[in-house]
């Protein structure tokens, strides 16, 4: 698009630095000032969210940086129990100069016009303690298509510290997955979850090279199976931190003060460590967290196997994200740890499909977002 102080259009693999920039540039600020970074490539990190990444940029004219940009990643999801095409709306930037005025209906114009090209259901995420975001989005605004809430996440970051008691439920074999039961997991999710909106349709070559699930192995996944029965439920302790990460820019001031006496007492704990501002957080997603008929017992004592073998100290957290009406999503609410509820959305542009039409409890997967 031309006209104005900006210029608008698709980003290419020779943006990918600023891109970058523009990522790391950007805060979320809460308890916490975080950013979410896209370390070494930005584009490699969009494989996660979909198989197509659209980014859309916005140029100064003056200088030629990209001040603002947003994706639209499309990747398959159950859609009324079946496979279809969905678009998530994230990565959502715009540097604090230039926010206000007709930039950020711009920018939804862009991405208007390619819904229009693609009429897809549509969904987006949003951190509610990310006041300026809420504001800028969620307000009736001229240009910009209305956000309409499906509840919320429950994302909670697990301290990892201290290994419990193992869980028992008999009949059950709780182990680690081997690498050729990946294609058995892969028809187990899609079974269980297909009538999931927005749950994650996978297939093998997902994980492979290049696929949106390739830095996740079998080996990853904690299974329990019954008797007679296969796979009853599953859950995958998944490391993003070669595409993507979160760094701590700010603590408040107590935690501030208290971080070197905390890091000393966790060194001789064997705890990981508080990062200092500026430094990568620790961390890892749990991912694909499934049970037969919301078996709620089986998924307890599964993540209570994987609980144990994370408390490792290699990393801090463990951050998991169901929807508030998932009825596995007490299982985790027992363990110490950081609550960051994140509001679920469907953005209604025109002739846009409503992925949750039907009903049901939204499957989106925190770990592809």
């Amino acid at each position: 698009m031309t006209g104005g102080r900006y210029s608008l259009g698709l980003a290419t693999p020779g943006d990918d630095e600023q891109l970058r920039l523009r990522m790391a540039g950007n805060r979320i600020e809460g308890v916490l000032d975080l950013s979410l970074r896209r370390e070494p490539s930005y584009f490699a990190a969009t494989r996660l969210q979909g198989d197509q990444a659209q980014v859309v940029a916005a140029r100064d004219r003056l200088d030629g940086r990209i001040v603002a940009m947003a994706s639209r990643a499309v990747g398959r999801a159950f859609v009324d129990g079946r496979p279809a095409r969905a678009a998530l709306f994230a990565d959502l930037r715009i540097e604090p100069a230039h926010r206000g005025g007709t930039l950020l209906p711009r920018i939804f114009e862009e991405v208007g016009a390619l819904q229009a090209a693609e009429p897809l259901p549509a969904f987006s995420l949003i951190y509610e303690d990310n006041v300026a975001a809420r504001r800028s989005l969620l307000a009736a605004r001229q240009g910009i298509p209305r956000y309409r809430r499906q509840g919320r996440l429950a994302c909670r970051a697990v301290l990892l510290r201290r290994p419990r008691p193992a869980l028992r439920v008999p009949g059950l074999e709780l182990r680690r997955a081997r690498a050729g039961e990946l294609p058995e997991i892969i028809a187990f999710l899609n079974r269980v979850r297909a009538a999931r909106p927005l749950a994650p349709v996978l297939a093998e070559s997902d994980f492979a090279p290049g696929g949106r699930c390739a830095t996740l192995r079998a080996e990853d996944f904690f299974v329990a199976r019954a008797e007679g029965r296969g796979l009853v439920a599953t859950i995958a302790a998944w490391d993003q931190s070669a595409l993507r990460q979160v760094h701590v820019e700010r603590y408040p001031r107590a935690l501030a003060w208290l971080r070197p006496v905390h890091n000393l007492h966790a060194a001789w704990r064997g705890w990981p460590r508080l990062p200092a501002p500026g430094q990568a957080m620790p961390f890892l997603y749990l991912a694909f967290v499934a049970a037969e008929n919301d078996d709620v017992q089986a998924c307890a004592a599964l993540w209570r196997l994987a609980h144990n073998a994370l408390c490792d100290g290699r990393r801090l957290h463990a951050l998991v994200g169901l929807h508030e009406h998932d009825p596995l999503a007490p299982v985790f609410a027992d363990y110490r740890g950081i609550d960051s509820p994140v509001g679920l959305h469907a953005i209604e542009f025109p002739d846009t499909p409503d992925p949750f039409a039907c009903g049901g409890v939204p499957g989106v997967e925190f770990a592809l977002t």
